[in-house]
C-alpha cells in the first residue's frame, strides 16, 4: 500500500502566492449551490405563499445530500484527483443552476423547482467532499488553519451573491415600475428566473476561473484500486468510530449548532410573513439587503476575526467564549418577533446575530479540521463529520415550521435559545483532537 505525504510536507514558498487566490475562489463555488437551494426552497416558495411548515420540511429535506455525502466520499478518494472531481462537480452544479433557473418560470415550478434543486444539491455535495480533501492537500497545515475564517467567510460571501443577489434582484425585477431603478414589473416567476440565471452566469465565470488557478499538489493521488477489495471503506469508517472519546466529539458535532440549524429555515419566513401573521412583513428586496448583504458582511468580518483569533493564541482559548457567541445573539430574535421592530432596526438586529455566528461556527469547523487531521483517512473522516453536521441540520430544521406554527414565532425563538444552552453543555466532554499522526493519508 503507497503512503502519501502529509499535506505538512507540501512546499509552502509554492501554496503561499496561490492560497490567496485559491481559497477565496474554492469556497465561493462552494458555497453560492448550498444558497441557491436554500434560496429556491426557503426564500422562493415563501414567496410563492407556500406555508411555513411546508418551507421547513423542502429545505430541510434538500440538506439530506450534504448529510448522506459520506456514503460516496470513499469514491472520491479511490477514483481520480481531488483537483479533478472539484472541476467537475462545478460543471454538474452549473447545469443544475441552468435549469433551476428554468423551472422557476414553467407551469409545474414547485416540482421542477425541487427536482433541479435536488440535482444541485448533490452536485454540490461532491464537490463539498473534494474541496476539503483538496484545501488540505494544497495548502500546509499552518494555512490550513490561519485560512479557516477567510473560507468560511468566502463560503458565506457565496450567500452575498445569492441573498444579497440574486434574491434582492428577484424582488426589485418584479416591483412596480418606477419604484426602482430596476423595476421592470416583471411578474415573480420571471423575475426569479432571470436572478438565478444571473446567479448561474457568475458561477460559471468562477468555475472557469478555478480551472486556471488550481495547482496540482503533487500528493493528489488516488488510493490504490486494490484497497477496494481490502476493505478500505469499512476501514474507513471503523477507524472514525473507534477515535477515542467519540462520543463525545459525536454530541458536539450534533448538537453545537442544533438550535442556530433550527433557526435558519425559518429566518424568510419570518422576514417576508406579514405582522399579522407574526412575521415582519418585508420585502424581497428588503430582505436581500437585511440578511444577505448587511448580515452576510456581519459574518464575513465575524469569521475572518474567529479564524485569525485561533491562529494566534489557540483553539481551545477561544472555545467557550466563541460558543456563547453563537448562540446569545438568538435571543434578539425573540425581542423582534415580539416588538416587530422597523426594517433598519431589522437590519442591526441581523447583523449581531450573523457576526456572532460568522464569529463561533470558525471555532467548530477548526476542531473538525484538526479532530480529521489525527486520522490515517482525513478526508473521510472530514466528510463523515460535515456529514454528521448535516444529519443535525436535517433534523433542526425539517419541523421547524410545524414548530412555527404550533408556538408561533416568538416563543419558537426562545426555543432556539434554550437548544442553544444544550450545544454549549457539549462542550464539558469534548477532548483535543489528537495530534496527526506522522504519516497521514490526507488525500483519504
Amino acid at each position: 500500500m503507497t503512503t502519501q505525504m502529509p499535506a505538512d510536507t507540501v512546499d509552502q514558498a509554492a501554496a503561499k502566492p496561490s492560497a490567496t487566490r485559491l481559497v477565496p475562489t474554492l469556497y465561493v463555488l462552494q458555497g453560492m449551490p448550498y444558497f441557491v437551494v436554500q434560496a429556491a426552497s426557503n426564500t422562493f416558495l415563501t414567496a410563492m405563499g407556500a406555508a411555513p411548515s411546508l418551507v421547513g420540511k423542502v429545505s430541510s429535506d434538500l440538506t439530506l445530500p450534504w448529510m448522506l455525502k459520506p456514503l460516496w466520499s470513499p469514491v472520491v478518494d479511490l477514483f481520480g484527483t481531488k483537483r479533478r472531481w472539484v472541476l467537475a462537480s462545478t460543471i454538474a452544479a452549473f447545469i443544475a443552476m441552468a435549469v433551476l433557473a428554468w423551472a422557476t418560470n414553467s407551469e409545474l415550478w414547485l416540482e421542477w423547482t425541487i427536482a433541479a434543486c435536488v440535482l444541485l444539491a448533490f452536485a454540490s455535495a461532491t464537490y463539498d467532499i473534494a474541496c476539503d480533501g483538496y484545501y488540505m492537500l494544497a495548502l500546509p497545515k499552518q494555512q490550513q488553519e490561519l485560512y479557516v475564517g477567510v473560507r468560511n467567510a468566502c463560503y458565506r460571501l457565496g450567500r452575498i451573491l445569492v441573498t444579497g443577489g440574486a434574491v434582492a434582484l428577484a424582488g426589485l425585477l418584479q416591483a412596480t415600475p418606477g419604484q426602482h431603478s430596476l423595476a421592470y414589473g416583471l411578474e415573480r416567476p420571471q423575475a426569479w428566473c432571470v436572478a438565478i440565471g444571473a446567479g448561474a452566469l457568475v458561477y460559471g465565470l468562477l468555475a472557469l476561473y478555478l480551472s486556471w488557478i488550481a495547482p496540482r499538489p503533487a500528493n493528489d493521488q488516488a488510493l490504490p484500486r486494490t484497497q477496494v477489495r481490502t476493505g478500505a471503506l469499512a476501514q474507513m469508517v471503523r477507524d472514525y468510530v473507534q477515535r477515542p472519546r467519540i462520543w463525545a466529539v459525536l454530541l458536539f458535532i450534533l448538537f453545537y449548532r442544533f438550535g442556530e440549524s433550527m433557526l435558519t429555515p425559518m429566518i424568510a419566513p419570518f422576514l417576508l410573513k406579514s405582522r399579522a401573521e407574526g412575521g415582519l412583513g418585508l420585502t424581497e428586496a428588503e430582505m436581500g439587503l437585511a440578511y444577505g448583504t448587511i448580515g452576510v458582511i456581519a459574518l464575513l468580518c465575524g469569521g475572518v476575526l474567529g479564524g485569525w483569533l485561533i491562529s494566534r493564541v489557540g483553539l481551545w482559548r477561544c472555545l467557550w467564549p466563541m460558543a456563547v457567541c453563537v448562540h446569545l445573539p438568538n435571543v434578539l430574535y425573540a425581542w423582534a418577533a415580539h416588538a416587530q421592530p422597523d426594517a433598519m432596526t431589522v437590519s442591526v438586529v441581523i447583523g449581531i446575530e450573523q457576526f456572532g455566528y460568522g464569529f463561533g461556527f470558525t471555532a467548530y469547523m477548526v476542531y473538525l479540521l484538526q479532530f480529521a487531521r489525527g486520522s490515517h483517512y482525513a478526508t473521510t473522516h472530514y466528510a463523515i463529520s460535515t456529514g454528521l453536521m448535516g444529519l443535525s441540520a436535517w433534523l433542526a430544521g425539517r419541523w421547524s415550521g410545524s414548530v412555527v406554527e404550533a408556538l408561533g414565532f416568538e416563543h419558537f425563538f426562545w426555543l432556539v435559545v434554550g437548544l442553544g444552552l444544550v450545544g454549549i453543555l457539549t462542550l464539558l466532554f469534548l477532548p483535543q483532537p489528537e495530534a496527526p499522526h506522522a504519516e497521514t493519508k490526507l488525500q483519504s
